[in-house]
């Protein structure tokens, strides 16, 4: 009767025991998520600030259809960074959208399965304070990388630093389309 008391408090220490050191190795990743707020991922693309911008218009250009590495653009973005697209309604008045990056995903998977999209950068201007930065870049989009671009306009990309690596914030734009010009930095 006496082993099997012990070997019953054994069996519950082992079990605390194992708990403890669960819920301890759980504040350590919680700790260590809190503390990266771009997220748990350190793209190659993120490590520095000259990367991450081409990076991401390598990932939404490419042939209709082709396969698009949407886990990149995720791990690139902050967990609750947005995407903010400025679009012009018939009077040529600015609306916005504002999407998850899960929904620009989806969205970009509907409208370009069949069509042909490469955008690339024209020129940029960075500003850098810190851990931050915004990122201005001039863009042309094209359905042929060889084709006369169809359409341009300027990406505002907001980023900050972790302490590891660079994350998009939040992006926004606005293009030719509004009737206004769009001219590259000089």
């Amino acid at each position: 009767m006496i082993k099997q008391g012990l070997r019953i408090k054994k069996g519950i220490f082992t079990a605390i025991s194992t708990i403890a050191i669960l819920l301890t190795q759980f504040q350590v990743n919680a700790d260590e998520a809190s503390t990266h707020f771009c997220g748990p991922t350190v793209p190659k693309a993120a490590l520095k600030l000259d990367s991450i911008i081409p990076a991401l218009y390598g990932i939404v250009s490419g042939a209709a259809g082709e396969t698009k590495n949407w886990q990149l653009m995720s791990e690139l973005f902050a967990p609750n960074g947005q995407i903010v697209p400025v679009f012009h309604d018939k009077k040529q008045q600015p609306q916005i959208d504002v999407l998850s990056v899960e929904k620009f995903v989806e969205l970009n998977k509907q409208i370009f399965k069949d069509i042909n999209f490469y955008e690339t950068e024209v020129s940029k201007q960075i500003f850098q304070v810190g851990h931050m930065a915004t990122v201005l870049s001039h863009y042309a989009s094209r359905d042929d990388l060889n084709a006369a671009p169809y359409s341009q306009g300027i990406n505002s990309f907001q980023l900050l630093n972790d302490g590891r690596r660079w994350c998009v914030i939040s992006v926004t734009w606005d293009s030719d389309k509004g009737g206004h010009a769009i001219h590259a930095f000089e």
